[in-house]
């Protein structure tokens, strides 16, 4: 615990006390009658006028004291006369009365009188109040007192918490050195809550609270080493976060700073070139180009070396080292999207198709919602294709995601296994394509053949085709 400052001895102490500190109710009035010449006596002896607020509490005050710690009341000291003998503070209720007189007591004592303050659990909004009076009477020791004791007693338990805190402070106290701690604080509660960038995206309620959060806050997010997840999934978050409420509100400045936090070289090569320079949130896709270069000659070097343009460190920072125990399985399961497709659903579409009978006939009998991999949403459907009397189901996988990207993918059948037991799973086709936006590659289940339905009964796990397809942005 901090020592007294050298000025502690006089708070409180009427000695070689000069001036009065009156705490007063605002908008308190003492008379409302007209004043006899007693009154007015009276009120110029107090040093106060006749219709002033009259204080709860006074303090035996001394101007060196309040000059040396408090530029407000240097200030006003300058432009005092002889005659002024008192300064008041006007607080609003109880609890501000409270802060008022906690503030004044820390810039004389250079410390928190921590008997003044409540548990730490319930110590932060009087914290906060002081603050608020720290930063009126432009009191320096003292905000960084109250910071300092702030990221002690703070327990965020939401975003609104975090967001409150980062943006709700004055700037005063944003740009003090103790408040790194509190931005340490809030840090470690966003790398805890949001640590699974996966589930940040494809869990409703995370994202929803992802989504609340204040651009002060995502930057704190985008700083953390330990997220799970690729560097493809970290701006396909910050995307969505990008397209929501707080998102659209942010300032072209916060923009640029959430830019500079990306890890440009761990981004699959194209999520990097074609994705990345598109995003209206990403503030730098000038320097790509440039970056690009500078990273196959120099390496991490590239920002020290490449002097004439400003090209972030993080840039080139490795991937996040993020990791779960027993996380591996979790992560390997996550690649693959399992398409469960009724029998029933074909068979009905086929006997619609048969009975209108035309020589050529095509129907999708079924789709599948979207899916997310590693920074792209794709999604995929079946199409049943009638010719004369032979049939032919195809499944298509389609790049929903608005941008081309090369992709290695996979796409396997689960079918019953050997005499029936257990399932075994079968390539339908696997390699790398280019996909562009929308538009769908598909891979013949089965077909052409008179006998479709017998087939794929065959193939059928539960009454279902089962479909396992992996997308990967390369």
């Amino acid at each position: 615990m901090l020592n007294p400052g050298p000025s502690a001895w006089a708070y409180d102490n009427e000695a070689l006390s000069d001036v009065t500190i009156a705490f007063v109710p605002k908008g308190a009035v003492a008379f409302k009658t007209t004043a006899t010449w007693g009154q007015k006596l009276k009120a110029k002896q107090e040093g106060h006028g006749v219709d002033d607020p009259q204080p709860t509490r006074t303090l035996p005050g001394h101007r060196f004291v309040l000059a040396s710690y408090s530029d407000y009341y240097r200030a006003l000291f300058l432009r005092w006369t002889k005659e002024d003998e008192m300064v008041k503070l006007e607080y609003s209720d109880a609890d501000d009365l409270a802060a008022a007189q906690t503030c004044i007591k820390a810039m004389y004592l250079q410390k928190l009188d921590y008997y003044d303050l409540p548990e730490p659990q319930n110590a932060v909004p009087l914290l906060i109040k002081v603050i608020g009076w720290a930063d009126m009477l432009q009191a320096p020791t003292c905000i960084e007192l109250c910071v300092a004791s702030l990221a002690d007693c703070f327990q965020p338990g939401s975003a609104e918490d975090v967001n409150w805190m980062l943006q709700g402070l004055p700037d005063s106290v944003r740009c003090s050195p103790a408040f790194v701690k509190v931005q340490e604080v809030c840090q470690k509660w966003l790398q805890r809550s949001f640590t699974d960038v996966y589930e940040v995206i494809t869990e409703d309620g995370l994202r929803k609270a992802f989504l609340q959060l204040s651009p002060q806050a995502v930057h704190l997010w985008m700083k953390c080493d330990n997220l799970i997840g690729t560097e493809n999934d970290v701006i396909f978050a910050v995307t969505n976060w990008h397209e929501g409420e707080q998102g659209k509100t942010t300032t072209e400045k916060d923009l640029v700073a959430l830019s500079r936090q990306v890890r440009v070289s761990q981004l699959a090569q194209s999520v990097r070139e074609c994705v990345l320079p598109t995003l209206p949130w990403f503030k730098k896709g000038h320097l790509l180009p440039i970056f690009a270069t500078a990273f196959r000659r120099l390496g991490t070097a590239a920002p020290k070396e490449l002097t004439s343009v400003s090209i972030s460190p993080s840039w080139t920072a490795p991937a996040r080292g993020g990791n779960v125990p027993d996380m591996a399985g979790v992560m390997g399961a996550r690649e693959w999207f399992v398409l469960r497709v009724p029998i029933s659903d074909v068979t009905k579409v086929l006997e619609e198709m048969v009975a209108e009978d035309k020589e050529y006939s095509i129907r999708e009998p079924h789709h599948s919602d979207e899916f997310y991999s590693n920074g792209a949403t794709f999604s995929a459907y079946l199409e049943l294709k009638l010719v004369q009397r032979d049939a032919e189901l195809t499944i298509f996988f389609v790049n929903e995601s608005g941008h081309i990207l090369d992709v290695s993918y996979s796409i396997r059948q689960s079918c019953p296994g050997r005499y029936g037991i257990g399932t075994e799973d079968q390539v339908i086709d696997e390699g790398k394509t280019l996909l562009d936006a929308c538009r769908g590659n598909g891979y013949t289940v089965a077909g052409p053949t008179a006998s479709l339905m017998p087939l794929l009964q065959e193939q059928a796990v539960d009454g279902h085709l089962v479909f396992k397809i992996k997308m990967l942005p390369i």
